[in-house]
């Protein structure tokens, strides 16, 4: 049975990262070396292991959203938001991020780039020193660790193996993007003032989110598995920006609770673009294990 999917990104960036002691060690330098892979795409293959990937060409089924909101069924006004998704080819960001694990505290500084339903490329920094880097395709993560000159690769299908939930690419690619972070039906609806709520399920999560009707914005979503022991978690999401036309919170905020353990997530977004060229260089430099 898959596990939760919202833990994606704390334990790509906070679990393996702290795993590593990245965040402890920051002063000691690293060497160059010469790289035996390298990355550069928008079109071609990804040449890391033995076997390398290839990136799938970007969907070109896109849902356009619905932004009329003159509809007095709540059921009709619930299914026009739910519709409502990001319309894009590419998107970048750099955010300042703050995690609260049970163990620790982490401040950093990450700089994502996405290809839509193909690459997820984050590099992170702590006190201007690049300390990781992360390539995810559909079928594979690749991580880098900088300080104890290692990197490593997995199927996404086995990544339980290092991190203590399974990888989802959507619900990672929605999460970075600050949209629902799964699909499924809508169950119920309620129209109460400026808000609407709504109900989406599918065989393995409930998902319970609010949406602001005056500017149709997702302010609020709690998603727990079907398992009454199950995690769960609540993201927040505030200071929405335009960009050509999009709505994009810049400010999230999310709780994280497995069995005992609580994480805290919070992203501020400083920049965001859309649909601009983008490369994801990701090299392994020969000395490392």
């Amino acid at each position: 049975m898959n596990k939760f999917l919202s833990v994606v990104l704390i334990t790509l960036l906070s679990g393996y990262l702290s795993s590593c002691s990245l965040f402890k060690h920051t002063n000691g330098k690293r060497d160059k070396g010469k790289d035996t892979t390298v990355v550069h795409t928008d079109t071609g293959r990804i040449a890391v292991m033995p076997s390398p990937p290839v990136i799938p060409h970007t969907d070109t089924v896109i849902r356009k959203a619905d932004t009329s909101l003159a509809i007095n069924k709540p059921a009709e006004m619930a299914a026009t938001l739910w519709k409502n998704r990001l319309d894009y080819k590419t998107f970048s960001g750099k955010a300042r991020i703050h995690i609260e694990t049970p163990d620790e505290d982490n401040n950093f500084a990450a700089h994502f780039r996405i290809r839509k339903d193909s690459v997820i490329w984050v590099n992170v920094n702590l006190a201007g020193i690049q300390v990781a880097r992360v390539f995810v395709t559909t079928d594979s993560i690749f991580l880098i660790d900088y300080y104890h000159k290692e990197a490593k690769c997995y199927p996404l299908s086995q990544i339980a193996k290092i991190l203590p939930a399974q990888v989802n690419f959507s619900s990672l690619q929605n999460l970075v993007l600050g949209e629902p972070l799964g699909d499924g039906l809508i169950t119920e609806s309620e129209n109460s003032g400026d808000s609407l709520f709504l109900q989406v399920e599918d065989s393995s999560y409930l998902q319970h989110i609010t949406y602001y009707k005056a500017d149709s914005t997702l302010r609020n979503l709690q998603i727990t598995t079907r398992k009454p022991a199950g995690p769960r978690a609540t993201s927040e999401y505030s200071m929405y920006e335009m960009d050509n036309n999009r709505k994009i919170s810049t400010n999230r905020v999310l709780h994280l609770k497995i069995g005992e353990a609580v994480y805290l997530l919070e992203m501020y977004f400083s920049k965001i673009d859309f649909d601009t060229p983008l490369d994801y260089p990701f090299s392994i430099p020969r000395n490392y294990r």
